[in-house]
């Protein structure tokens, strides 16, 4: 079997329309499908086209949706559905991001798969080959069973669970299923999980990257469990005390039950030790050199180096995106590169986000006593940028581009990101012209653009790398959370997974840092120190968008932006001006508690009569936290 990409290539280019939309009784069309081991497997192939193309940052629910960026000053929701997610312009006549009804496909064409397989014959193909190969099938599609049904709880909470092929002529509540509570959802999917696990290899070679494993379905399981564990789905009354089925059942538990963090540390330890064993380890840095550069240089290398050592599972794209040359770095690449196209440099990130990163100390810029809080947007004598850019850690040079500052395209560029210069807004007519694309807050992204772009007037090259899905530093960090909440302090293995993820981040251990100050915090500030420590390791990653939802902090972290994000003023052209703490006016933020969960479309619940929406998506109002 060739890479994940591949394969959904081949099914596009061999299959068309006709193994992507099964009708499940048009019996000459399975009869072809499943007439040898070739239709069979082209068939088997087909089951991933439902899987979301994460690549896609236009229509990825949770990649570029939350304050971490802030698109270009004109641009607008009718463009980019992600600005429509960031401005919650969306309902659930049109919920933008549908996963429901793809996910929900995906799971119809794998049981349809599953019911047929055992019959193919082999033609090219010894009947033991032929028996390992069905072998391979079924863990496939098996995970995939489970995985759609884990996005679905991802995005949407109780879910309607899908345990074998319904009939169409099929009636009453066996075919007008209703949502099982989310602990029953968890549970379904563990199971489902376990069954993929079984027969799925340990780790697989370079020809099938991108191909499901075991540790890549025990990582999934392990999140699962850590979010079932979280306030937002245990005991939570505040949001969803009437939550409830047509019966009356609630489907959100309402009583808070610590031991969901022991499962949820326990099935993490569980991945850690697959991912290991299969050979996964934390990426490190391939170069010599002081012990700053070579920690920025594995951090700029974490998530673009292609199939390294920490990635446990990732999504390469579909053939369309990958024709784009990965558009997300096109799109976050500054302008004024050198190229006349194929730089657009719209997106960028946002000041309370560059003000999250650790100082060189390893603790908060507010929290470090040798910071200069009071100094930090001033430039000191004889530097050329804000202190803000001073004194910080290594990712945060990794990851930020900021004015006067290095960017990893065509080597690596020293950015000017004041208006009228190289990077920074067009000037005309004495004044900055908005209306082109820019980086609207004055700081680009530099996590997830390879070192190896190239951006010059006779060379346009990006390289490209899978979406990760699962990687070795998140379950570290993930076993962290689920031990300090259930046994309420930071020691042995969480204290050692956090700080070797501090140790590649090229800061002091946590216990050394946190000395400074009085040593590691307790209690909730404990929780939150953890918190912080994922947050900023992963960010740019997707998970934010989960995470802050599952914590219930979003209605508190995302608040004070509806009138527009924080940056810099990119209209400015001298420092004075540039680096003035600014309102993104025509980039507003906009959260409300009914956003917690994804909307169902309505078209769905009007067609499944024992079908329930999610709370404050119908005519119900939530309270706002």
């Amino acid at each position: 079997m060739k890479k994940l990409i591949l394969a959904i290539s081949t099914i596009f280019c061999l299959s068309g329309c006709n193994y992507l939309d099964i009708v499940p009784d048009d019996t000459p069309l399975l009869e072809d499908a499943f007439k040898n081991e070739q239709t069979a497997e082209g068939f088997m192939y087909s089951c991933y086209a439902q899987i979301p193309d994460y690549t896609n940052f236009r229509s990825n629910i949770a990649w570029l949706t939350t304050p971490e960026v802030v698109y270009s000053y004109h641009w607008i929701d009718a463009w980019f559905a992600s600005i429509g997610l960031q401005q919650g312009k969306y309902s659930a006549s049109n919920p933008v991001v549908d996963v429901w009804r793809p996910s929900y496909r995906g799971i119809r064409q794998c049981y349809t798969f599953l019911d047929n397989m055992e019959g193919v014959p082999g033609v090219n193909i010894s009947p033991e080959d032929l028996v390992q190969r069905k072998k391979e099938w079924k863990a496939q599609c098996n995970f995939l069973i489970a995985y759609y049904h884990y996005i679905l709880l991802q995005h949407y909470g109780p879910i309607v669970i899908v345990d074998r092929l319904i009939d169409m002529n099929e009636t009453g509540d066996e075919y007008y299923r209703p949502r099982k509570t989310y602990d029953e959802c968890v549970e379904a999917i563990a199971e489902m999980f376990d069954t993929a696990i079984a027969d799925l290899p340990v780790s697989v070679g370079t020809d099938d990257y991108g191909r499901p494993t075991k540790m890549a379905a025990q990582a999934l399981k392990a999140r699962m469990y850590l979010y079932a564990a979280s306030p937002l789905f245990n005991g939570n009354s505040k949001l969803y005390a009437n939550f409830k089925n047509l019966d009356g059942t609630n489907l959100i538990s309402q009583t808070y039950d610590k031991e969901k963090w022991k499962k949820a540390l326990d099935e993490t330890e569980k991945a850690i030790k697959l991912a290991e064993e299969g050979g996964r380890s934390l990426y490190r840095s391939k170069k010599t050199g002081s012990a700053f550069d070579v920690a920025v240089d594995a951090e700029r290398y974490v998530m673009t180096d292609p199939w390294n050592e920490e990635l446990i599972w990732g999504y390469s794209g579909t053939k369309e995106t990958i024709d784009n040359g990965n558009s997300y770095q096109k799109h976050v690449i500054p302008r004024g590169m050198g190229a006349t196209t194929g730089v657009i440099g719209g997106i960028g990130t946002t000041l309370p986000i560059v003000k999250m990163f650790f100082t060189q100390n390893g603790l908060p810029i507010d929290k470090d006593p040798d910071y200069k809080m009071d100094k930090i947007m001033t430039i000191e004598p004889g530097d050329s940028t804000i202190y803000l850019h001073r004194d910080r850690e290594p990712r945060f040079y990794a990851w930020i581009g900021f004015d006067r500052g290095d960017y990893p395209c065509n080597g690596i560029t020293n950015l000017k990101l004041r208006a009228g210069e190289r990077n920074g807004a067009e000037w005309a007519n004495g004044a900055a012209n908005l209306g082109r694309d820019l980086i609207y807050g004055g700081y680009a992204i530099a996590k997830g653009i390879h070192p190896d772009a190239k951006m010059t007037a006779t060379q346009r090259s990006i390289v490209s790398y899978p979406y990760i899905l699962a990687r070795l530093g998140e379950l570290y960090l993930n076993y962290a959370e689920a031990y300090v909440e259930y046994y309420g302090k930071l020691d042995g293995k969480a204290l050692e997974y956090i700080n070797a993820i501090r140790n590649r981040a090229g800061i002091p251990n946590m216990e050394t840092s946190y000395a400074k100050i009085g040593g590691l915090p307790t209690g909730d500030a404990l929780i939150n120190a953890v918190r912080l420590e994922r947050t900023i390791e992963l960010l740019f990653e997707g998970h934010m968008f989960y995470d802050y939802r599952r914590w219930m902090t979003a209605s508190k972290e995302f608040a004070g932006m509806e009138d527009g994000m924080i940056g810099l003023n990119v209209a400015g052209a001298t420092a004075e001006d540039f680096y003035k703490e600014t309102r993104l006016t025509t980039q507003p933020y906009i959260f409300n508690s009914k956003e917690y969960l994804h909307p169902i479309n309505q078209e769905d619940i009007n067609v499944n009569r024992n079908l329930v929406q999610n709370p404050g998506w119908g005519v119900d109002i939530l309270p706002e936290l």
